[in-house]
């Protein structure tokens, strides 16, 4: 006896049976829509999607892979051209540095003559002042020009005495004056009349020329020198030693005074009259010919 109580298997339906209404009508719907575009391209012989998407992505795979190319060529042309200006930069570099060097050589052969002169010019600086130095003492003691400094002021006198031989007489100051040369004078005037090498001292009847401009008493003997030397100096000289024998022999009147400023004009330059240039050699051959 069959089991009623079992529940009956249910049968297999059809799809359009179990599907909703709704669902059922909108598939069924865009299903017909799907093939009749279908239809209407095969009879307009149209491709299928899919078959444009089979071309369209060749085509885009083709154009990849011409600029895949075209952009290996041109990265071969640019190493090209990097390596070529690569090359010229270094060579620029190369040609800038090889002129660096020879102008830092030039610069290096500058500077050597610039220190060459330097020592030449402060050679002929040193030659110059030097020279310089010397003309000034050549001119001092020449007597072309004005000097002044300490020194000695002396004042000789004719003694008290009627007879004109008691009187002072050139050789007499020359005699002072040669005293004051030895004991270390640098410039002489007597009574403001400068001596040089060319002065002369002489007498015309009872007047006393100095560089033919006549004296009159009394002697005003200045000299240029140290004056905390200067006289003592001229006592221990041979020519002051004769002059104070004068002085004490004939009774001459002697002031002397140190003086902190003497000022003494420059002496007027004289024409030399007979002069012969001569040489070292010519004053030692005429050394030589002289007899003792």
């Amino acid at each position: 006896m069959p089991d009623l109580s079992a529940p009956e298997r249910p049968r297999d339906l059809p799809e359009h049976v179990t599907t909703p209404l709704l669902a059922l009508i909108t598939t069924r719907s865009m299903d017909e829509d799907y093939a009749h575009v279908a239809r209407r391209r095969t009879e307009r012989g149209e491709s299928s999607p899919a078959r444009r998407r089979g071309w369209t992505t060749l085509a885009v795979v083709g154009t990849f892979g011409l600029l895949v190319t075209v952009a290996a060529v041109q990265t071969s042309r640019d190493a090209d051209v990097q390596e070529l200006g690569r090359a010229t930069l270094i060579s620029k570099i190369d040609d800038g540095r090889d002129e660096v060097a020879a102008l830092q050589r030039e610069i290096r052969t500058l500077n050597d003559a610039r220190i060459a002169a330097q020592d030449r010019n402060d050679v002929l600086a040193a030659q110059s002042e030097d020279l310089e130095a010397r003309v000034r003492r050549v001119e001092v003691r020449t007597g072309f020009v004005p000097v002044r400094g300490e020194g000695v002021r002396i004042t000789v006198t004719n003694p008290q005495s009627d007879d004109p031989n008691d009187e002072i007489r050139d050789e007499d100051l020359a005699t002072l004056v040669d005293g004051l040369w030895q004991a270390g004078a640098e410039a002489i005037a007597i009574n403001g009349i400068r001596l040089t090498a060319l002065s002369g001292i002489r007498n015309t009847g009872r007047a006393i020329l100095v560089n033919s401009q006549p004296l009159t008493p009394p002697y005003v003997v200045e000299a240029i020198g140290d004056n905390a030397t200067l006289q003592a100096r001229l006592l221990e000289s041979s020519q002051g030693q004769d002059w104070f024998g004068l002085v004490n022999g004939f009774g001459f009147g002697y002031e002397p005074e140190n003086v902190t400023m003497v000022r003494l004009p420059a002496s007027t330059l004289r024409p030399l009259r007979d002069v012969t240039e001569g040489s070292a050699q010519d004053q030692s051959t005429k050394e030589e010919g002289v007899t003792p």
